[in-house]
């Protein structure tokens, strides 16, 4: 039986790379007609094209061409593959958020083509793949998967075709298409034939082979598809046949079981778009986590109006998940759409969480609770424990007053600094609440602010003497890198017994880090502070901070530590001018580490002390349940490198925007790159915790971080009362 060689033709569509959306919307518009002319030209011809974004500018702005499209899907020589909303970064966004991509996507195709079932998720052009991304496929109801990074000279696999599991069992059948997805001329295009050929694996007389121009679209030329006829046959045991990914896997699917079995990520490729551009990826993060919020708010209401507000916002969410917009690889002006097109679906959902909380829960809620009121809600469907900050309005007068509970029990907080700057001279902290809360999953409490008459009280609570920072479980000492130490409370054990470095190392990659898997690069500087001073002191938290400088960087720390918390909570403040650069945190582990896992879309997993970067979703917990075991939250960073000895979080990657080719050269020496502002050049506020000892735990690294990103939903009103009742 000779081997059939599934040739594909396809058009891989950036729609932001070197452009701006708007051309990539105009190139939809010719790729997609080119196809068609193609289709009615060559009777035998098949293509595929996914990603509902796509289809839909054709919706919009050419409803003829649509019609078209439908016809050749009718014909069964048109697929439509993978059907999410673009072809997503498959490792920095949340697994929510890669299903919500394919929820609309699968509901377009639904609603305008009637596409009931889109079996074979695509994602040919991604930079790596997360170890779960198998549970968000089969979620979306689809079997097989077809993906091209990262390539055969980046990652060993057993076979081409194989079956992909994600640590909790989920499974799909797999595809890694031989010599990529592009191919734009027939020498190109007969070295990919012979790859695919070398692909055969026993006990399948199938492969695929991919071809067509890429990137900025284009798709499958006439020469091409002229050379594919004339070379049929031109291969021994080999036949050359038009066809799609859905007719392959459909031919191979009987024999699944014979195809090898892969657990986890595959990785590595790009390690560079892990980090850079890191304002955006940001912005996604919280707009992905509010949206989440957001659904469990409308769920079970009839508010058409907020869903689809809710729609539009994901939609923007998904779109700016795009493989070349997310991970920070297109030109300047691209990304700076791509922040206000973030911070047009955070307004988006800014608006609906207020409608249903207000709605929901607002000043008709608990009407025989009066007075002046404070709303908590847990937007979390777990536990949320933590300290939650809340800002009240008194009129610019002093904070004379006390939380209670509607029956009247004293509530415990910390008055700390304001964020308004426009103080009474008389109360030089303002009305800023640190309140600890521990609340069930989707909780509402309500809290009464009474006039207590008089000033609270306040006396030192000792957690900072001679330049030690303390809270009875740690103790930090502190030097010129910052923190030079961290020891259990008796002092006779060190949880970090070597300084932490900020480190800030050369880094002469392109913006995706092509070609390397980890950052070797010359120490550029290494931060170095001044004295520790104190800038907060309380009952629950205090903090102090260090002014210093990162190479020719400003730079300020502040360190605080939580009563009965045994951690330590940094922040880094800097206008960061290092250019070509990468800035880590060196937390060297003097017992070394024998144990790892990390904190990844959809789960935590295992991965080895190799020093290579890695993808992180925000959380690190090294020699775990061991007595120096030693956890990191970083809700504001996505990367690290662990060896033996020590862990290094990516904080701050500047580089320039989608710079290419440029290995071996000398950046400072190319003029042109002086014109731009770095990636990741000004100001930079950077959070991360340390988490020392036997009680760090997988389940105490997601405390701390639900409480970094996912925080309690607080408001004040007025109820029963005046609101000018104290002047009057």
């Amino acid at each position: 039986m000779p081997l059939t060689v599934h040739m594909v033709s396809n058009a891989h569509l950036d729609p932001v790379w070197l452009w701006h959306w708007q051309r990539g919307a105009d190139e939809a518009l010719a790729t997609c007609s080119v196809a068609c002319d193609l289709l009615d030209d060559y009777a035998d011809l098949h293509y595929c094209r996914g990603e509902a974004w796509v289809y839909e500018q054709v919706r919009t702005l050419a409803p003829d061409l649509l019609e078209r499209i439908r016809g050749h899907i009718s014909s069964g020589r048109w697929e439509v593959v993978n059907g999410w909303w673009v072809q997503p970064d498959c490792n920095l966004p949340t697994l929510a958020a890669i299903g919500a991509s394919a929820r609309l996507g699968h509901a377009w195709f639904r609603e305008h083509l009637g596409l009931k079932h889109i079996p074979v998720a695509y994602n040919v052009d991604s930079f790596g793949h997360g170890a779960y991304l198998p549970r968000a496929i089969v979620d979306a109801g689809q079997a097989f998967y077809v993906f091209t990074r990262p390539g055969v000279s980046e990652k060993d696999l057993p076979a081409h075709l194989f079956r992909w599991q994600s640590p909790d069992g989920s499974e799909v059948l797999a595809y890694r298409v031989p010599a990529g997805y592009a191919a734009w001329d027939t020498a190109t295009l007969g070295n990919k034939v012979r790859a695919a050929i070398a692909a055969k694996q026993d006990g399948f007389e199938h492969v695929m082979c991919f071809y067509g121009v890429g990137n900025h679209g284009g798709g499958p030329t006439r020469v091409l598809i002229d050379w594919i006829i004339d070379n049929r046959h031109a291969h021994d045991g080999a036949e050359l046949v038009f066809s799609n990914p859905g007719r392959f896997f459909a031919a191979v699917e009987e024999n699944r079981l014979s195809a090898p079995l892969v657990v986890g990520e595959l990785q590595h490729h790009a390690v560079g778009c892990y980090s850079v551009c890191a304002t955006l990826k940001r912005a996604v993060r919280r707009a992905e986590l509010d949206a989440v919020a957001a659904e469990a708010l409308v769920a079970g209401t009839p508010d058409a109006a907020g869903r689809a507000d809710l729609d539009e916002a994901w939609r923007a969410v998904c779109f700016n998940q795009f493989h070349d917009i997310l991970p920070g690889s297109s030109v300047r002006t691209a990304m700076r759409v791509a922040e206000a097109e973030a911070g047009h679906a955070q307004t988006l959902l800014d608006r609906l969480i207020y409608k249903q909380l207000r709605s929901r829960f607002g000043r008709q809620a608990c009407p025989d609770v009066e007075g002046h009121r404070v709303h908590i809600v847990n937007r979390c469907q777990v536990r949320w424990t933590g300290l939650a900050e809340f800002e009240a309005w008194t009129d610019f007068r002093p904070w004379h007053h006390q939380l209670e509970t509607p029956d009247g029990m004293l509530v415990p907080c910390q008055l700390t600094r304001p964020e308004q700057l426009c103080i009474d001279p008389g109360d030089e902290n303002g009305p800023r609440l640190l309140i600890p809360l521990d609340l069930a999953p989707g909780e509402h409490r309500i809290l009464r602010i009474v006039d207590a008459g008089q000033p609270p009280t306040s006396a030192d609570s000792g957690r900072f003497s001679d330049g030690v920072l303390a809270n009875g479980l740690i103790r930090v000492t502190f030097g010129a890198p910052g923190i030079t130490a961290i020891a259990d409370f008796a002092g006779n054990r060190g949880l970090l017994d070597v300084p932490m470095e900020l480190v800030c190392l050369e880094d002469t990659s392109d913006t995706w880090s092509h070609g390397i898997t980890r950052y070797t690069g010359e120490a550029l500087a290494v931060a170095a502070f001044g004295q520790p001073h104190l800038v907060e002191d309380g009952s629950f938290r205090t903090t102090v901070r260090m002014e210093g400088h990162i190479g020719s960087s400003p730079a300020q720390l502040l360190v605080s530590v939580i009563e009965g918390t045994p951690a330590v909570r940094v922040r880094l403040r800097t206008n960061y001018q290092e250019r070509f650069s990468v800035l880590k945190a060196r937390i060297r582990l003097g017992r070394g580490i024998s144990g790892r896992s990390d904190r990844v879309a959809g789960g935590w997993i295992g991965r080895p002390f190799d020093g290579a970067e890695y993808p992180l979703s925000h959380a690190l917990l090294l020699n775990g349940s061991r007595p120096d075991a030693f956890g990191l939250v970083l809700p504001d960073s996505f990367a690290v490198d662990v060896d033996q000895q020590e862990a290094r979080p990516t904080l701050i990657r500047n580089s320039a925007n989608a710079l290419h080719n440029c290995k071996g050269r000398d950046l400072n020496s190319i003029p042109r790159l002086n014109e731009y502002f770095g990636t990741d050049e000004g100001p930079q506020d950077v959070r991360f915790s340390l988490v020392c000892g036997a009680s760090a735990s997988q389940d105490e690294l997601e405390n701390i971080l639900n409480g970094d990103l996912r925080a309690p939903f607080m408001w004040d009103d007025f109820c029963g009362i005046s609101r000018v009742a104290p002047y009057e």
